[in-house]
């Protein structure tokens, strides 16, 4: 809006310069040149003599960073010929891990019917038991398959969406630094427009990741902020100094952090698309074709902002809390009543040879099924947090990050490529 502050000083703002003539095109750098778009007027403030990151004007701002994820720990290793054995019997980062108070839980309770029909083995239970139990797990086995169902599509969903956004930010930096120019194209400030651009970009992208995963399940686990909450805005904040890479820190001024620490985080994407697409209408006139250019790339901005809207769909949308209530209730009852049904079947006066061995594989099996499948379902809801299995989406800013970088370099720039590393301080 036209009332929130300037993104820089109003000292560092100046007009807009007249274009120079196709035979004058380098000219000389001045100070406070580069672009940001404030309110309606096109303003211009400078990129590569002004601008400073915040982690090069506060430093150690941003904490340290996270250990590398053990991803093989979860990964199937099928080279060996026994593999089919070694991956059965594992226990680090599998279901029977999750749910082991599940599992002793039910051994116990075997223990204890059986201790009942030691001492009163006269005791018979009533017959339609048997066919309760049996009734029961038709509809559970329904709810578990339909939340199972749920959970990997979201699974399959979130890394599709995430393939997207790198997709689209690839396809963003193609327009603003392949397009065809015009003869009297101003290159400084194209320079100067592709550079800020491809740094929002990445910084639209860490906003989408911040939000989707630190807001919700805190910062990365083993970083410098692991046992912080995170503080999305005002004099307490913390967002800035989050050190998933590429650093917010390095891809904002003090005088950004200002302007943004006053949004919501949920709105921060949004409002630097908003940025992009100005800095894109204002390159868009120095290029040969202006309205196509500037269509095709905002089509690739709004999808990505599309996406995101995807990603917050699967992150804010619970499980009803009466589907999930009636799912454990009936997961319980269905376990329980297994070693009343089957421990019985085995007593004195019908098989001595198999006294008190009954009731245990099946108790057992079913229970670790049934939960185990829950859990994993539960596991898979969300998978944009910090788990092991979960998509990754600081990496997959990483390789947005990569890929805009790349492209930016391969251009033959007047004033020299944007070879900026954001994954460090751009300014030491």
């Amino acid at each position: 809006p036209p009332s929130r502050p300037c993104l820089l000083p109003a000292s560092l703002l100046t007009p807009l310069p007249t274009p120079r003539s196709s035979n004058n095109r380098k000219g000389i750098l001045l100070p406070g040149f580069a672009t940001m778009l404030t309110g309606s007027t096109f303003a211009v403030v400078s990129e590569e003599v002004e601008w400073k990151p915040l982690a090069a004007t506060s430093p150690g701002i941003v904490a340290s960073a996270a250990p590398p994820k053990a991803k093989k720990a979860v990964e199937f290793n099928e080279d060996s010929e026994i593999a089919f054995f070694t991956n059965m019997f594992r226990w680090s980062h599998t279901a029977f891990q999750e749910i082991w108070p599940q599992l002793v839980f039910q051994i116990t309770w075997v223990i204890v019917v059986w201790v009942m029909i030691w001492y009163w083995p006269e005791f018979t239970l009533p017959e339609e038991l048997k066919y309760a139990h049996s009734t029961i797990g038709k509809p559970l086995a329904f709810l578990l398959v339909f939340k199972s169902g749920q959970g990997y599509g979201n699974y399959v969903e979130g890394r599709k969406m995430l393939g997207g956004l790198c997709n689209n930010c690839r396809e963003m930096a193609q327009a603003v630094f392949t397009y065809k120019l015009s003869d009297s194209a101003d290159m400084v400030k194209v320079e100067m427009l592709r550079k800020v651009i491809r740094r929002k970009m990445n910084l639209m992208l860490a906003f989408q990741r911040q939000w989707a995963r630190e807001a919700k399940e805190g910062f990365s686990p083993g970083c410098g902020l692991e046992e912080e909450e995170y503080v999305g805005t005002g004099d307490a904040a913390n967002w800035h100094m989050d050190p998933s890479s590429p650093a917010i820190a390095n891809m904002i001024s003090q005088q950004e952090f200002e302007m943004y620490n006053t949004i919501a985080p949920t709105a921060r994407p949004a409002y630097v698309q908003t940025e992009i697409n100005k800095l894109a209408a204002e390159l868009s006139l120095e290029t040969a074709y202006p309205e196509h250019m500037f269509y095709g790339f905002t089509a690739n901005s709004a999808d990505t902002m599309n996406i995101f809207k995807g990603v917050y769909r699967i992150v804010e949308t619970a499980v009803p809390h009466p589907y999930i209530h009636l799912l454990y209730m009936l997961n319980f009852i269905y376990c329980f009543l297994v070693p009343l049904i089957y421990c019985p079947n085995s007593t004195i006066e019908k098989n001595e040879k198999f006294q008190f061995m009954s009731g245990w594989v099946a108790s057992i099996l079913i229970s670790a099924c049934f939960n185990g499948i829950m859990e994993v379902s539960g596991l898979l809801h969300n998978p944009f947090g910090h788990d092991l299995i979960d998509h990754d989406m600081g990496e997959f800013c990483m390789k947005a990050h990569t890929e805009t970088k790349v492209i930016a370099g391969m251009v033959k720039a007047e004033v020299g490529s944007d070879d900026t590393d954001y994954s460090k301080s751009p300014v030491e």
